[in-house]
């Protein structure tokens, strides 16, 4: 059984079902080198993660021996666990830098055996808003980042290991370079992704200021405000960790920052369980001094 988003929220423990995510999600655009998810699970995946959710202990350990605040490093770990857990998959190298004399050119961030094969993984966690129907108007919510810019970087460091400099393990000459892209991307009600590499079968959530009318599912539904750490998997909590749409709206009413907010629905257990997701920004968003450093470099 290969899980989706609907078995990632049968896990109980967040880090477990981040991992899920991380195994599982549909990525949000195509590098033409995407690996499978029944590569990356094998064929014990399932029933190793359902496994670590009873007792998630292990898991646990290995974060707290990581501790970082940045999405990217925490996801990094998460697969990083699961690379040198998985029985089908050796865990050569991580973060492996390439230089060239007191230059860093580039990293790999994984080097793996898989069934014995010698792999290249470049892996990333993006999520981005859609600001215009341009095509490439697909920015971070903090205005450093853009689609368009990882897109064009990606494509760099799948071809890291023909530089020059690159000194790759024993074994590692004929080296296959792949990604494993997770992430969502949030619009605007009155737009949609015009770009072909943008997978239609993405993530997707929605963007609106904190002065509009706030998408909701349904009229009895929770909200929960989500960390940076918690943006992966699917968001659950107990009924009073969560708060009404009044009630998170006039927490949000002066917020300097965008926020990302799950919409919440009890499931037969009583765990409110995520239904949606968007994110919501100041009405002053985007900040044009931001937004303009950035848009250069698009145009690049």
């Amino acid at each position: 059984m290969l899980p989706g988003l609907a078995q990632c929220a049968q896990l109980r423990s967040q880090p477990v079902r981040d991992l899920a995510y991380l195994l599982a999600a549909p990525p949000p655009w195509h590098s033409g080198v995407e690996i499978s998810r029944q590569r990356l699970l094998g064929p014990q995946g399932w029933p190793q993660l359902l496994a670590l959710d009873a007792d998630p202990t292990p898991l646990l350990a290995w974060l707290a021996a990581r501790p970082t605040r940045r999405l990217g490093l925490y996801a990094e770990a998460l697969l990083g666990y699961w690379f040198s857990q998985a029985p089908h998959i050796e865990l050569v190298a991580a973060n492996l830098p390439v230089r060239d004399g007191t230059l860093t050119v580039g990293e790999f961030d994984f080097l793996l055996r898989i069934d014995g094969e010698p792999c290249h993984l470049e892996a990333a966690s993006k999520f981005y808003l859609q600001l215009d129907s341009a095509p490439h108007a697909l920015v971070g919510p903090g205005l450093r980042d853009a689609w368009w810019l990882k897109y064009r970087k990606l494509a760099s460091q799948l071809t890291l290991a023909q530089h020059p400099a690159a000194r790759l393990p024993d074994g590692f000459g004929q080296l296959a370079a792949c990604s494993r892209l997770t992430g969502w991307l949030f619009f605007p009600a009155d737009t949609a992704p015009t770009h072909p590499a943008i997978n239609t079968a993405a993530c997707r959530g929605w963007w609106c200021r904190q002065q509009d009318s706030w998408p909701q599912q349904h009229p009895h539904s929770r909200w929960l405000a989500l960390p940076r750490l918690q943006w992966l998997g699917p968001a659950q909590a107990d009924e009073a960790t969560t708060q009404s749409l009044p009630a998170m709206r006039a927490q949000l009413a002066q917020a300097e920052g965008p926020w990302l907010l799950a919409e919440l629905l009890p499931d037969e257990s009583g765990v409110w369980q995520e239904v949606a997701r968007g994110f919501v920004v100041p009405d002053s968003w985007p900040v044009p001094e931001l937004l303009g450093a950035l848009l250069p470099r698009l145009a690049a």
